[in-house]
């Protein structure tokens, strides 16, 4: 057996000399890597890389997230990677970001940390009464309300080709938006007007799913050797929209995504089962016309954004004026405008309550991508 004696206020274990030195050693080897065991994790920590005097900060944005809900800190976090560049999180140096439902951590540069507070700063300051966005989509037949509202409206920047953004007074805007909904071509998303709070996202969707008979499959366990394939294909309108205000109070930043699919017809071929009693099967190859938009935009508070995202697929049933509102049965374009009105803090709307529909309605999938592109394929 080991022997021990006390030195101090430490037990030194040693092997006794009746055995040889190959089991002395064995036995010191055991007590040594015994020893480490419990002391290398109460004493041997990470050491992370600095190479660029990297600091660990932490936030409190607690207020944040009682007011916006659970899981709103990953739209801090979002915005974060919007606002410093994604690169700066993937480089040479080590950098970390990440959000829990009271705090969150970032380790980079001191430069960066102090993007990072002035950003936490801006969801967490005054949330108690946060700024509020009224936001609606609106689509018009005809390009020429442009040319009657051009007095009005002053151009803005943007990224995509075929979309346009002004930004109009508040006090012309309330008119405006009554001339355009008065006119005979326009139609507006079913939704109607949606409010967004400060630096949370609001999406106004429709989306339908739509069920065709895609392929054919062989399966030896069924009466005919083989059945039907189906699959399904989404048709709608999305447009998400995040709007952060300045800590001034005086700017408003916003991130704008649009998701549109419109199915323009199905192609049909008909091929023959190759078991039984070999009939023909039609199946059916969908046409889709896509858009997909990424924007970001800086405007005053004081203004009201006007965003118009060119003549696209406009795949929303007639809730106004059309005279069927049940079937996506006509394939059309329009001219989609999204309104985007910031609200005094002090007067806080009520939203719109979603109307009646018979078309199953539903919430899109998060559409996440900034990609800054306007496909459309026949």
């Amino acid at each position: 057996m080991p022997q021990s004696r006390q030195v101090g206020s430490m037990q030194i274990y040693g092997a006794p000399y009746s055995l040889g030195k190959s089991h002395r050693r064995v036995v010191v080897v055991c007590v040594v890597w015994v020893s480490l065991s419990i002391w290398a994790p109460l004493h041997v920590y990470c050491q992370i890389p600095s190479t660029a005097g990297q600091v660990w900060k932490t936030y409190d944005i607690s207020p944040f997230v009682k007011v916006a809900g659970v899981g709103s800190e990953e739209h801090v976090v979002h915005w974060i990677l919007q606002q410093t560049g994604y690169e700066k999180w993937h480089g040479k140096h080590a950098a970390s970001l990440s959000a829990s439902g009271a705090k969150l951590s970032c380790y980079h540069t001191p430069d960066m940390q102090t993007k990072v507070a002035e950003v936490v700063e801006r969801f967490t300051a005054d949330v108690a009464l946060p700024h509020r966005f009224q936001i609606r989509v609106i689509g018009i037949g005809s390009v020429r309300w442009r040319q009657q509202a051009s007095e009005t409206m002053t151009a803005m920047p943007t990224a995509t080709a075929g979309v346009q953004a002004w930004v109009v007074p508040r006090e012309n805007s309330a008119e405006l938006i009554s001339r355009l909904l008065a006119r005979n071509d326009v139609e507006e998303l079913p939704v109607g007007p949606v409010f967004a709070a400060n630096g949370v996202p609001a999406t106004l969707s429709g989306v339908r799913e739509r069920s065709y008979i895609q392929d054919i499959t062989i399966n030896s366990s069924l009466p005919n050797g083989w059945q039907p394939l189906s699959a399904t294909c989404r048709e709608g309108l999305s447009v998400d929209v995040q709007p952060l205000v300045s800590l001034d109070g005086e700017l408003v930043d916003m991130v704008l995504r649009c998701r549109i699919d419109q199915i323009e017809r199905m192609a049909s071929v008909s091929v023959a089962v190759p078991v039984g009693n070999r009939p023909d099967v039609k199946l059916e190859v969908p046409q889709i016309s896509a858009v997909r938009i990424g924007e970001r935009f800086r405007w005053p508070v004081s203004r009201t954004l006007v965003i118009g995202l060119g003549l696209v697929p406009w795949p929303v049933p007639g809730q106004n004026k059309a005279a069927s509102a049940g079937l996506f049965t006509e394939i059309k374009r329009s001219d989609a405008i999204v309104v985007i009105e910031p609200r005094l803090r002090n007067k806080v709307p009520q939203q719109s309550a979603m109307p009646p529909s018979d078309l199953g309605w539903m919430e899109s999938l998060s559409y996440c991508s900034l990609s800054r592109r306007h496909q459309h394929s026949d």
